[in-house]
């Protein structure tokens, strides 16, 4: 009598072809998709840290119209209670908003800490005024200074009232660059080259942010 054996189904694996196929489309995927994904990443960051500037600008302006007095904001390396403004157009180190009594843009004795922002990770945030707002911008701007009419000023020596701090990613690609325009009356927007802003019902044509 003969024993039934039971029958086994043969097993297939994927071929090297296949294989092959499969990898090459995970690199074609990944080759298109990595940099997609670096762009949106670097934009948002971007995005964010302008807004975060824009925002403390405007809270600045509306401190100095509420409290009648005179707030300063200005970049620093110190985010302390004994926080100082560096003296610097570099505002990548972070900036401190204060109300400034003695209009000297000096955190001092009888001033008011109101805010604090850190460092930016990998991106240069730097200040540039202008006597027009479609530019040239150049010299440097360390500070901002609102008045209790809401006018702003720069330090300026050369009469350039229009002040632009501008937001580069570390390869400096053109496409996501920022800038914060501010004019002499203290009215803001945020500008790119790839979307002109309007400030004062005048176009910043050409490169938009300097």
């Amino acid at each position: 009598m003969k024993t039934m054996q039971p029958h086994r189904k043969r097993t297939t694996g994927f071929t090297v072809v296949e294989l092959m196929v499969v990898i090459a489309i995970i690199a074609i995927i990944v080759a298109f998709g990595i940099p997609s994904y670096n762009s949106v990443i670097t934009q948002n960051r971007m995005a964010s840290e302008i807004n975060d500037l824009s925002n403390d600008v405007e809270l600045a302006r509306s401190t100095a119209i509420s409290s009648g007095e005179s707030v300063t904001i200005c970049p620093s390396t110190t985010q302390t209670t004994t926080t100082v403004c560096s003296d610097s157009d570099n505002w990548s180190t972070g900036w401190i908003i204060f109300t400034d009594v003695a209009n000297n843009q000096t955190f001092g004795a009888g001033d008011t800490l109101i805010r604090v922002h850190s460092a930016l990770s990998t991106d240069t945030l730097t200040g540039t005024n202008s006597t027009a707002v479609t530019g040239p911008y150049e010299g440097g701007v360390s500070y901002l200074e609102f008045n209790r009419m809401g006018g702003s000023s720069n330090g300026s020596t050369t009469g350039a009232t229009y002040s632009a701090i501008s937001l580069h990613d570390p390869t400096n690609n053109p496409s996501w660059q920022r800038c914060l325009v501010v004019s002499g009356v203290g009215t803001s927007v945020i500008a790119s080259d790839a979307t002109p802003g309007t400030l004062n019902s005048e176009t910043l044509n050409g490169s938009n942010c300097p």
